[in-house]
């Protein structure tokens, strides 16, 4: 079952799209406020929130910012508030949805199953997650240029990409990791960056059969996601 959180201070509209959406299977809890949203939350493990944009005290897109900076949790923006400005503004505050009242519910309920399945993890990626709940460490070697993996392998790199993986151990951002490849700010092309990253994965798992831990942080650019030790290694 999906647990849904409503965020909407309009008592009537809050209260037809809660029990349409109980109608149709889902388990749903109400909120008029954000302040009223965090303190439900404690208790109530939410799937997915559909929130409102113009809330007394804090408004939706600076909650759905801080909900995208601590969870996953799936975003569904549902406001009167349609201009382009409004949907890029809360596109980039981390909804994953934006739908303009007045809304058919049919069409709300289509986006939340949607988006659940978009959020839901396949088995691979559940062991993945699992296996690095505990990660192991990996290493550069400078003088050679080179990734030691957790197994002990050794994986020659290029100059620009052992600046590339040196970077992303310390910054997430896109353009750090443009400038570790001698490009300039807004001189580069996001698909390029996304191109390196690719061929850094497919190099390291040919190699030696070890997945590269190089996460995507939406929105922002991408962070090795396991600890890292930048010291000397013997070759074996």
């Amino acid at each position: 079952m999906i647990n849904v959180m409503v965020v909407e201070d309009d008592p009537d509209l809050c209260g037809s799209v809660c029990r349409y959406l109980s109608l149709v299977g889902m388990n749903v809890q109400r909120a008029a406020s954000g302040a009223e949203m965090d303190a439900l939350l404690k208790d109530f493990p939410a799937d997915l929130m559909v929130l409102d944009v113009n809330l007394p005290g804090e408004d939706g897109f600076s909650i759905a910012a801080r909900l995208r900076s601590a969870s996953k949790v799936g975003i569904i923006m549902l406001t009167a508030r349609g201009q382009l400005d409004d949907r890029v503004l809360g596109l980039t505050a981390g909804a994953d949805a934006y739908l303009v009242k007045p809304v058919q519910f049919r069409e709300l309920e289509a986006v939340i199953h949607s988006l659940t399945r978009r959020l839901g993890e396949s088995p691979a990626e559940e062991k993945r997650d699992s296996r690095e709940e505990n990660p192991q460490t990996w290493g550069f070697d400078a003088p050679s240029w080179s990734l030691i993996t957790p197994g002990g392998h050794r994986v020659p790199l290029t100059n620009a990409e052992y600046r590339v993986l040196q970077t992303l151990t310390a910054s997430v951002a896109r353009d750090d990791i443009a400038a570790a490849l001698g490009k300039s700010v807004g001189g580069y092309d996001d698909r390029s960056i996304d191109a390196v990253m690719a061929r850094l994965r497919r190099k390291v798992n040919t190699a030696t059969g070890e997945n590269l831990p190089i996460r995507a942080v939406r929105s922002v650019g991408y962070v090795f996601a396991a600890p890292v030790e930048a010291r000397s290694y013997q070759a074996s």
